[in-house]
This record gives C-alpha cells, sequence and structure tokens, in this order.
C-alpha cells in the first residue's frame, strides 16, 4: 500500500514540473526474490536520455523529496554513482534514484540506467519455485558472509545470485558446482553470446574472481565486484554444505562474548595489536570503504618499511562512524639496534656510505665489511609499530578523507588497552569474529 501510495504521488507532479518521466519498481521487491525483513524496495524515476544530466538530478531530487513531502515522510540525499533519494515513509525505507530510459542496454548513459532491464530479464527467466531458490541462496550467502557487492564485502551481488540460479536451476545445483569452482576459472554466459575461444580470452581480461556474462548486456561481467577471497569462502561453504547440510549455514549462531572471553585471546596470542580509532565524516559507504581499504593496506606498506611485521589486519566502522583500524604484529616492540646493509666494497657508492656513518651518532657499530658488503648496525628511527603511526602516519599512501581524520583526531591503544572500545556498540562482536578468524561453519 504504501509503495502504491509513493507511486501515484510521484506520478502525480508530471504536470506541476512539466516533465514527462515513468515510475518504476526495480530491483529484489518488484523481481519478490527479497529476503524477509530485508526488502530493498527500489523506484526508478525514468526521464528522457535527451534531458541533461545536471537536469537529471535536478527534476529527479526535486520531484522526489517533493512526493515524500506530500505524503508526511522525510527524506534524505544520498549519493553512490549519482545523487538520489533515501525516503522514509510511514516507517518503510525508500530509494528514489533518477535515471535515463534508454531503448537499450548499450545506450546506458550512467551505470544505474541498467537496473531496470535486470529487473526486467529476472522477472521473465524465474518462477515461483525458483524465487525461493533464489532466496535460499541470497540467505546462505548472507549467513557465511559473503552477499553483497558493496566495497566494504566484495561479495556476490542479489542479481549475481539470481543469474546463479537461472542458470544451475536450484540453490543445491548451485552448491554442489560451486564447491568445484577455482578462481579465473569459471566462465557463465546464458545468453550463449560468446565462442569457446572468446570465453578462454575473456576470462583471462575480465575483472573479477569469476566471469558471469551480463544477459542483458555482453560487454558486462555481472561477477565483477567479486573478490578472489569472497569467492573462496563461498566455495568452501559449499563444500561443507554439501557435505554435511545445517540450518547453522542460514542462521548463524551468536557466540557469547565476555570480557574474559575476550582478554584471554588477546593475551594467549602472545603477539601484540594495535588499535588506531579515529572518527571519519558521514560519506557513502562505497567511497568511506574504499578509502578504509586504500588506507589499511597503506600503513601495513608502512610498517613493513619500518620492520614491523604484519600478521593480519581489519577495520570496523561504528554506526556513529568510529573507526578502528587493527594491525596484529608478531611484536611491536623492536631493538634499537637495526643491521643496514651497504654497497658492495669496491662500487660507486662505497665512499657516500662510509662517510655517512663512520662517525655518525646514530652509528651503534661499523662501517664493517661481511662478506662483501659494507655494514653498519645503527639506530633505528622507530622501536614501535605506534610510533610509525604516530610520528609517519604522513608518509603512508592513505585514503583522502582517513588522512584528514587521523590528523584532527587519532588514538593508538594496544593489546588489553583495546577492550576499551568494547563500549561501542558492535565491537565486541567485530573483536571476537576477528581474533577467533575460523569461520563457524567449519568443523571436523
Amino acid at each position: 500500500k504504501i509503495v502504491s501510495e509513493v507511486i501515484t504521488a510521484l506520478e502525480s507532479l508530471k504536470s506541476d514540473y512539466k516533465i514527462d518521466y515513468k515510475v518504476e519498481i526495480v530491483g529484489s521487491y518488484a523481481k519478490d526474490t527479497w529476503l524477509s525483513g530485508e526488502a530493498d524496495i527500489d523506484i526508478f524515476l525514468l526521464f528522457s536520455p535527451d534531458l541533461p544530466q545536471e537536469s537529471l538530478g535536478y527534476y529527479g531530487l526535486t520531484i522526489a523529496k517533493k512526493a515524500v513531502e506530500n505524503l508526511g515522510g522525510r527524506w534524505f540525499e544520498r549519493y553512490a554513482t549519482h545523487p538520489y533519494i533515501e525516503a522514509e515513509v510511514e516507517g518503510l525505507t525508500v530509494d528514489i534514484v533518477p535515471a535515463y530510459a534508454v531503448e537499450t542496454p548499450d545506450k546506458i548513459i550512467s551505470p544505474v540506467d541498467r537496473t531496470p532491464f535486470h529487473t526486467r530479464y529476472v522477472k521473465s527467466r524465474i518462477d515461483e519455485e525458483m524465487k525461493s531458490q533464489i532466496r535460499l541462496l541470497k540467505k546462505f550467502m548472507k549467513g557465511i558472509g559473503v552477499y553483497g557487492a558493496e566495497i566494504k564485502v566484495q561479495g556476490f551481488s542479489g542479481y549475481l545470485a539470481e543469474l546463479l540460479i537461472i542458470y544451475y536451476g536450484s540453490f543445491i545445483e548451485v552448491i554442489k558446482n560451486a564447491s568445484k569452482w577455482k578462481p579465473r576459472k569459471v566462465f557463465i554466459d546464458l545468453e550463449r553470446f560468446y565462442s569457446e575461444r572468446e570465453r578462454k580470452k575473456l576470462l583471462k581480461i575480465m575483472p573479477g574472481a569469476m566471469v558471469v556474462i551480463d544477459p542483458v548486456d555482453k560487454a558486462r561481467n555481472a561477477a565483477s565486484a567479486l573478490s578472489i577471497q569472497k569467492m573462496c569462502e563461498f566455495v568452501a561453504a559449499s563444500k561443507a554444505f554439501f557435505k554435511s547440510p545445517n540450518v547453522e549455514f542460514f542462521f548463524p549462531p551468536k557466540p557469547e562474548i565476555d570480557q574474559s572471553r575476550l582478554e584471554n585471546l588477546l593475551k594467549s596470542r602472545e603477539t601484540d595489536i594495535l588499535a588506531i580509532v579515529t572518527i571519519v565524516p558521514k560519506l557513502a559507504e562505497d567511497i568511506i570503504w574504499g578509502q578504509i581499504y586504500k588506507s589499511l593496506d597503506g600503513l601495513e606498506t608502512l610498517f613493513k618499511k619500518y620492520n614491523f611485521k604484519v600478521l593480519s589486519k581489519g577495520a570496523w566502522l561504528s554506526k556513529n562512524n568510529d573507526l578502528v583500524m587493527l594491525y596484529e604484529f608478531e611484536t611491536a616492540k623492536l631493538p634499537i639496534t637495526e643491521k643496514h646493509l651497504g654497497p658492495p666494497v669496491g662500487s660507486e657508492n662505497e665512499n657516500d656510505f662510509i662517510f655517512k656513518y663512520v662517525n655518525s651518532p646514530n652509528t651503534i657499530a661499523g662501517p664493517f665489511i661481511e662478506g662483501s658488503r659494507w655494514i653498519v648496525f645503527r639506530k633505528r628511527k622507530c622501536t614501535t609499530a605506534s610510533e610509525v603511526v604516530k610520528v609517519y602516519y604522513e608518509e603512508a599512501r592513505l585514503g583522502k578523507h582517513i588522512y584528514e581524520s587521523f590528523n584532527m583526531k587519532m588514538q593508538i591503544l594496544q593489546n588489553q588497552d583495546i577492550l576499551k572500545l568494547t563500549s561501542i556498540d558492535g565491537f565486541k562482536e567485530f573483536l571476537h569474529s576477528w581474533l577467533v578468524k575460523k569461520p563457524f561453519w567449519l568443523k571436523k
């Protein structure tokens, strides 16, 4: 009922703004493949391709806002490939997205223009039984943590799950076949656009852990966002489920986590764990997580530069945008002395090396010859991993907004002190999962 009211409100504004557009429901709600309690209601405002892009944004957002206000709802401007409106009407969340009503997918102007074609294709290929099979697969993927094509997850999109059911026919057939998948070896072409020779070539050049040719756009890989790790997690979980089916794959058990359990997990490892804490601005999820992953890698490279061996890393973001970046080291404290390799004896850089270190206050021993090279024992620039972050974070390859957040506020916690963060809603569960690492479904 509410969805119908939103559609009516949107259509009623055509005369007010003297512009024509089509209102169309797309996504899992339109296809009836959504998971219980998680319906994504996406309503597209489809305008003529002749409309300039700046006008598309203006009319699309203005009409969406006005329609929501007329229904007594609230709206929030969001941004993906271009701005859209997230509306709350009588407790229901609806995304209203402006796009172009292109005739064919090869004429799209923005990526979202392809979405209505996806919806129409899936609806034309599935029946009621297949809808149930799609829900089963989505629930399985969600349960094992591989559902979602957003940058944070890098897993299977809802559309990709639907295509897999259309291709294999049922949930159990997907699981059976996925058990044999190998990264960069899977090629699925529902509409048989390509020859065997072309498939082999495309497997090498198309991005993604596997290739699933988009049936509405043969130049696009519908699995391009899928990472090798998430594909492999799905493969391993599929093997486990096929061997021993269990409802826990769909409804993961929630472990009991208390402070003493976390204390023991931290203490028993005999490693050092560092938490870098800051607050990041509210941004589109894909933008902020892209920057978080870039920064995680950038700081790991920085730690390696200063000879700290990173065993594991991860990041968590709270609802209030508290960012926690975790690093586990073999040790977060190194001796003041480090061995530095110099040039070979007789090389052109020999004199520069000797001149630099022979009377340097940073030289602890040497220079001396070991084998055919000059060697010096010198004072290390940083003896702790926390010092590396505090003093040299500007050297790291960081996301723009992460760098700015570090400049404004940065807190560094180590080992047991990290447990102070468990007062933030959701962090305790993340920390437990990050420390344990073993998937809940992995059993003997």
